[in-house]
């Protein structure tokens, strides 16, 4: 029968031998985790190149276009809220055409009341939330 080697010497071998063991496998991993980033980056940065090229020009043409002069209408305004200036209205109604493109039609901005729900802890709120979200 064979007898467990309890002896100091072989237990503080094992020890070592699984410490390096484990430390050696992380090492290759960050090893290849990181070369993995730099392809990848390398292979972004080739990809982006023609990207920055169109931004650049692009942003040549508008800084080189003419200014459209503006008109005042009843109609074409989006109605103010209370509290609420002209020149929010117009940061807000550019931001939101840039952001769905040039189909959309603001037809007025409000100010809304935040709630408190300082009755539910944080993980709560975010499960309301996002149960409560529609599909």
């Amino acid at each position: 029968m064979l007898t467990p080697d309890s002896s100091a010497t072989f237990t503080t071998t094992v020890v070592i031998a699984g410490i390096s063991i484990v430390l050696g496998m992380l090492l290759l991993l960050i090893i290849v985790f990181y070369c993995f980033g730099k392809i990848v980056s390398e292979m972004e940065g080739k990809s982006s190149k023609g990207k920055k090229k169109n931004k650049n020009s692009t942003i040549t043409e508008i800084t080189q276009a003419t200014p459209v002069p503006v008109q005042q209408s009843a109609v074409n305004a989006p109605a103010v809220g209370q509290g609420i200036s002209p020149e929010a209205v117009a940061v807000i109604s550019a931001a939101i055409a840039e952001y769905e493109g040039s189909s959309v039609v603001i037809t007025g901005i409000r100010a809304l009341r935040v709630r408190k729900t300082a009755s539910r802890n944080p993980w709560a709120a975010a499960a309301v939330s996002d149960n409560a979200r529609s599909f």
